[in-house]
């Protein structure tokens, strides 16, 4: 993968995919194994967006999903497939990536064009071909297509800066976008000092406290002492507006709490604040089908009550590819 490879931001490639979670990767790989040109712009510093692993000295930590679910063939054959390959092991919780999560997410991305650190902040259309611009104006990528996997609010408003001839059919995604709510969740990284005899399981219950993993029960982890914790979606609403700084020490009580330790066993504490967390309701991908060479994913894309977010992820980072390249692939007949 590329990083912040600057010096060719504004070439001419055939997909550009805004979002290198699950969803813009699984588009990424398929439109690179149909042959063409991809460019993947992210603003985060590495792969993995809900599925994100923070490395430290010792250990890590998976601060986003702790465990995948999978019930589609697809997806299951997928996850084997990882599995077979060393990035991926199903445990009791459900399937997780090895060493870390994000190996999934970076597996995906294994070989493409990447620039981390990128942040979309405008689209343009014209005549048939996309122009991708960050934050200063400058052009990041001109293609034929675009795939936004990004969470809808972020959609939105990046939607929102388009003009010209499709203006009706990008304000009726931009609607449509605009009634998905997520639930949130504040992330505690917590590193506990001599934790052997703390397990995994029964856990005190906590008022607040949703989830309590511990890194090392998981497959392929080194190192005793790194925690997650995961605050319920009501406290991280009720919270979602401080700092982490102020978040960290009340997780780390609550881990004491729940697993039965003095809170000064806790010897760092770190907060990461997931604002689109899980998505509470969504929109067909057919949405976007009025916009030519625009595609949409994320967990969000064809979302279903009961349905898994990282599955729905993923499938939606397929259906997505399969559009633009169909889309591309009737406009060159046509030329």
């Amino acid at each position: 993968m590329s990083s912040n490879t600057r010096g060719d931001v504004d070439a001419v490639v055939d997909v550009v995919v805004v979002g290198a979670g699950l969803a813009g990767a699984t588009a990424a790989r398929e439109l690179a194994e149909g042959g063409l040109r991809v460019r993947v712009l992210d603003k985060g510093r590495g792969p993995g967006g809900r599925l994100s692993t923070r490395r430290v000295d010792g250990g890590s930590f998976d601060h986003g999903a702790a465990a995948l679910q999978a019930d589609d063939p697809s997806f299951v054959a997928w996850l084997e497939a990882q599995r077979a390959a060393g990035r991926a092991a199903l445990t009791v919780p459900g399937w997780v990536g090895v060493p870390g999560m994000n190996a999934l997410v970076a597996s995906l991305l294994e070989g493409l064009d990447v620039h981390w650190s990128t942040t979309v902040t405008a689209l343009e259309s014209a005549e048939g071909a996309w122009c991708v611009r960050d934050e200063s104006g400058a052009a990041l990528a001109s293609a034929r297509g675009v795939i936004i996997a990004i969470p809808a609010p972020q959609a939105c408003a990046l939607l929102g800066t388009l003009a010209g001839g499709m203006e009706a059919d990008v304000q009726s995604l931009v609607q449509r976008l605009a009634g998905v709510r997520y639930a949130p969740c504040w992330a505690g990284l917590l590193a506990v000092d001599d934790d052997g005899a703390a397990r995994a399981a029964p856990f005190h219950v906590v008022d607040g406290l949703e989830a309590v993993v511990r890194e090392a029960d998981k497959p392929g982890r080194v190192g005793l002492g790194y925690w997650v914790v995961h605050a319920s979606a009501a406290w991280s609403d009720a919270h979602l507006e401080l700092a982490a700084v102020d978040i960290a020490p009340k997780l780390a009580a609550m881990l004491a709490a729940a697993i039965g330790i003095e809170p000064g066993r806790i010897r760092s504490a770190s907060a990461h604040r997931w604002r689109y967390a899980r998505p509470m309701g969504g929109v067909e991908a057919e949405a976007a089908d009025g916009i030519e060479g625009l595609a949409i994913a994320g967990d969000a894309v064809g979302w279903r009550p009961g349905g898994h977010a990282a599955e729905q992820a993923w499938r939606s980072g397929r259906t997505a590819a399969l559009r633009v390249m169909g889309m591309l692939l009737r406009s060159a007949s046509r030329g």
